[in-house]
């Protein structure tokens, strides 16, 4: 079996795919792991030779859409171009880290199926008000699904095997087909109710799976942090990144930090520095003084 793993990013994501990739170093994980990155490389790009026996492949992605929602084709193009001989592919958002050891989580990957983790609202039942604008949208396209699911996924994390390979496929010409329906791709969300897609990627992530009878290996909640329990991946989904730092003033207007964003810390520096070590060490201190006024302070 032999997985490969990928993430996109710009701008300071390139901090999150640091510790993600520290994270995989620590989880056990050796194969290839694709950086997708518009722009410049990040600074620690030269200091991979750390993380072996991991390898890091690097490809520049020139598209002009959010990146968000050129997930699908990336992992088609990492199946198909940049490692053509892997029986899996997953990818994982730049803000997420993996706390299980690798052998648990190249099971669920490479088992057949699409592994995904449920999102912080996760039912989403037929008669749900959302459910009837899709079934407008896939009327207006002669689009019929093919089974009902009431579960609502996070496409923070998609890992699908090559012979499933189609759902990949489904889920890029739906995001393409949302574009014909916004007008564009640039953005990340939409808000308002009425909204067609609210989130394009993980929307049209969903609805792929209503058309393709894959098997459907997901965790719940926790299985990204969103809940307490969880023992698989942290995700810091959300505008908090973790590595912005500001957490005391977070806490001070009763939000503390969250345990992705305490997940993070463990893997920033190790081994490949993403911060200075005066840096990190000052998030660190901030980090802690910050959860501990969240004891007493905190949003109800």
């Amino acid at each position: 079996m032999s997985v490969t793993l990928c993430t996109l990013f710009e701008g300071d994501y390139h901090l999150g795919a640091a510790a993600l990739l520290n994270s995989l170093h620590c989880s056990g994980f050796t194969g290839t792991f694709v950086c997708g990155y518009r722009g410049a490389r990040p600074a620690w790009a030269n200091r991979t030779a750390a993380l072996a026996p991991l390898q890091v492949r690097w490809v520049e992605v020139t598209a002009s859409i959010h990146l968000t929602n050129y997930k699908p084709v990336f992992m088609r193009a990492c199946l198909h171009i940049h490692t053509p001989t892997a029986t899996a592919v997953g990818y994982l958002d730049p803000d997420i880290v993996v706390k299980a050891p690798w052998p648990v989580l190249n099971r669920w990957i490479d088992s057949d199926g699409v592994a995904l983790c449920e999102d912080v609202n996760a039912n989403f039942p037929a008669g749900h008000p959302y459910r009837f604008v899709w079934k407008e949208f896939f009327a207006r396209h002669q689009l019929e699904p093919v089974r009902a699911l009431e579960r609502y996924y996070n496409a923070g994390f998609v890992a699908v095997t090559r012979g499933r390979g189609s759902l990949l496929d489904l889920w890029a010409s739906l995001i393409e087909l949302a574009g014909r329906e916004l007008g564009s791709l640039s953005v990340l969300k939409h808000s308002g109710p009425e909204a067609l897609f609210h989130t394009i990627d993980q929307d049209a992530l969903n609805m792929a799976l209503l058309f393709e009878e894959v098997p459907v290996h997901a965790t719940g909640p926790e299985g990204m942090d969103f809940l307490p329990g969880g023992h698989l991946l942290s995700h810091a989904a959300g505008g908090r990144k973790p590595w912005r730092g500001g957490f005391l003033r977070e806490a001070l207007s009763g939000r503390p930090p969250g345990t992705a964003h305490k997940q993070f810390h463990r893997f920033a520096n190790s081994p490949v520095a993403a911060f200075s070590a005066g840096t990190l060490a000052w998030r660190r201190f901030e980090l802690g003084a910050a959860a501990f006024l969240g004891r007493f302070y905190h949003r109800t």
